[in-house]
C-alpha cells in the first residue's frame, strides 16, 4: 500500500488487491461482532410486555447484574470494545452500560458503514478515496478492529507486543500480527496526513 497523502484536496491512499481485500473482510467482520448475539438492542426492538415488565422489575428491586460481563457467551472482544465506565463499581458500570451502549454500538457500526462503502468504491486503479468527513469513521473503525484483533493474539502489554514480533514466520499468529501492525502503520499514515 502507499500511505495516504493528499492530493487535490482529497486523502487517497493506493492498495494493493489483497491488502483491499482484506482490510474490507475485518471491517466486515467487526461489523458482524456489533451485531452479533453478544450486544444488547435497544428497548425499542420489538420488547414485548412481559419483558419490559421484567426489566421494571430488576431495576425497582435494585439488581446489580451486568449481563454483558458475567456472560460466558460474549464475545472477549466485545468487552475491549466496550470497557466498563467505572472499574470499581460494577452498579454504577452496569448501569451506564444500559443506558449508553446500544448508542455507542451504533456509533461504532455507522463508522465501520462509512469506511466500507469508501473501500467498496475502489476501482481499477485500486486508488482509495476517503472525504474528509469520513476520516474520523476510518480513524475510529481502524482502532476498533485492532483492539479486536489485539484480543485474539492475547495482547495486554507493551511486552506482548514484543512476544509476538518475535515469531516465526510459519506460526499462524504471526500473519494476524502482521495484519495488526499494518492496520496500525495505515491509521499512522492517516494521521499524518491531517497535520
Amino acid at each position: 500500500m502507499h500511505s495516504f497523502r493528499r492530493r487535490r484536496g482529497q486523502l487517497t491512499c493506493t492498495f494493493e488487491e489483497a491488502e483491499l481485500s482484506v482490510m474490507t473482510s475485518l471491517v466486515n467482520q467487526l461489523m458482524e461482532l456489533l451485531t452479533g448475539d453478544g450486544m444488547p438492542r435497544p428497548a425499542s426492538n420489538g420488547l414485548g410486555e412481559q419483558d419490559l415488565f421484567a426489566e421494571l422489575e430488576r431495576d425497582l428491586n435494585g439488581a446489580t447484574t451486568d449481563d454483558f460481563n458475567q456472560n460466558p457467551d460474549v464475545d472477549p472482544a466485545l468487552r475491549r470494545l466496550f470497557p466498563d465506565a467505572y472499574q470499581d463499581d460494577p452498579r454504577a458500570a452496569a448501569e451506564f452500560r444500559r443506558f449508553s451502549q446500544a448508542e455507542q454500538r451504533d456509533a461504532k457500526f455507522d463508522a465501520a458503514v462509512e469506511m466500507l462503502a469508501d473501500l467498496n468504491q475502489v476501482g481499477d486503479d485500486m486508488r482509495c478515496t476517503v472525504p474528509d468527513e469520513h476520516v474520523d469513521a476510518w480513524l475510529k473503525t481502524l482502532t476498533a478492529v485492532r483492539l479486536a484483533l489485539s484480543v485474539r493474539l492475547d495482547i495486554l502489554t507493551a511486552d506482548d507486543i514484543d512476544r509476538l514480533a518475535e515469531l516465526p514466520e510459519n506460526e499462524p499468529r504471526a500473519a494476524i500480527f502482521s495484519v495488526y501492525e499494518w492496520l496500525g502503520w495505515v491509521q499512522e499514515s492517516l494521521l499524518d496526513c491531517l497535520h
